[in-house]
């Protein structure tokens, strides 16, 4: 009897673990910039916390967006991030949480150091209006953003826009709070034609960066969105979002250079993204170094 006792606790464990792996799943994302480091680190986050004995493998891949999207639908990827569109939401099966509590869309403004003394004329955002030109790529969605508010907008290949800044081109080139403080260490520090943050203003909207799968693969979706609303419910995201190297860089830059917002609307996102609770966007109000500017 205690033979088939032991028998059975055996079959049960051997079961319990086939039952495990065959519920794992294989994330394969592929990695676009060193300073992506946080995305990575916010997709183990959400599988330990969901659970299960999933994995990652990552792929070094510094190509176009346009490019892995192309290969997503080949099949050799079957996760990817990417700020959000409208359309990426339709093609794609979106995972409704924001990965930087919407620190994407608080933009502060590379500028050249000389042109610092143009801002001082700035009081309001129809001064913003008139006075800031700004950089960005055509297929990024914060051009149409950013020209919907009015605001002027130069576009060219992302590789160029660092030098067309630098020969004046346009005025500001508007980066995210979690992109902003390595790329200005790494493309400001050209003797000749020094690039600083602008000390005083911010550009800022509803936006960040989203996990996108296929749409045949939405099981992978839930699976991440469940894993991100456990970790913000037992504290690790939050853990993590204050501790990373780059974001507390850039609450320490606003703690040195308290800035103004200039706040202005993402007319083309959905309502289900819209709609997403305030708990997972960062709100001005958590940041006594950030003041809401009147658009007046």
């Amino acid at each position: 009897m205690r033979k088939a006792h032991r028998l059975i606790a055996i079959l049960s464990l051997l079961l319990t673990g086939a039952s495990k792996s065959a519920l794992a799943e294989e994330f394969r994302i592929p990695v676009y910039d060193g300073d992506d480091s946080f995305v990575i680190q916010v997709l183990h986050l959400a599988l330990k916390a969901e659970g299960g004995d999933h994995s990652i493998e990552t792929f070094e891949h510094p190509v176009t967006q346009s490019r892995t999207l192309r290969e997503m639908q080949s099949g050799k990827f079957n996760i990817f991030y990417s700020g959000y569109s409208r359309e990426r939401e339709r093609d794609f099966t979106q995972v409704n949480i924001p990965l930087s509590r919407g620190l994407l869309g608080y933009r502060f403004l590379a500028i050249q150091a000389e042109n610092d003394s143009i801002f001082t004329t700035v009081h309001t955002f129809a001064d913003f209006q008139r006075l800031v030109t700004l950089g960005s790529n055509n297929s990024w969605p914060d051009a149409d953003i950013m020209r919907n508010a009015g605001l002027e907008v130069v576009s060219a290949p992302s590789e160029a826009l660092w030098g067309m800044l630098k020969r004046g081109r346009f005025l500001a080139f508007p980066r995210g709070m979690n992109e902003a403080m390595p790329e200005i260490a790494r493309e400001g520090a050209d003797k000749a034609t020094p690039l600083i943050l602008e000390p005083n203003y911010m550009l800022a909207y509803k936006y960040d960066t989203f996990f996108y799968v296929p749409r045949e693969k939405h099981h992978l979706a839930a699976i991440v969105e469940r894993g991100l609303r456990a970790a913000y419910d037992n504290g690790t995201y939050i853990k993590l979002f204050n501790s990373h190297p780059v974001i507390k860089a850039a609450f320490l830059e606003l703690k040195a250079h308290p800035r103004t917002i200039f706040w202005i609307d993402t007319p083309n996102m959905s309502e289900r993204t819209k709609n997403i609770p305030d708990e997972y966007w960062l709100q001005p109000s958590e940041s006594n170094n950030m003041t809401m500017a009147s658009k007046q």
